[in-house]
């Protein structure tokens, strides 16, 4: 059975908090139209970055390079 749902759930739930942090916070230290923005733009780039560590880890696996290991 596979397993590999648990690593999405993780990213999805880490990226709503980091998005909701980042909402609370980068107001505060920014102007606000700057720190909304930068929040989004935050969470943009780390759905990215996780969705490409994901491929890369996972989906470009075959089962020669899985042997070798």
């Amino acid at each position: 059975m596979r397993k590999d749902w648990i690593l999405d759930i993780a990213i999805g739930i880490s990226s709503i908090f980091i998005f909701a942090v980042m909402l609370l916070y980068l107001p505060t230290v920014l102007p606000a139209a700057f720190g909304y923005v930068a929040a989004f733009l935050i969470f943009v780039l780390y759905l990215t970055l996780m969705g490409l560590f994901v491929i890369k880890r996972f989906v470009g696996e075959t089962p020669q390079k899985k042997a070798k290991n």
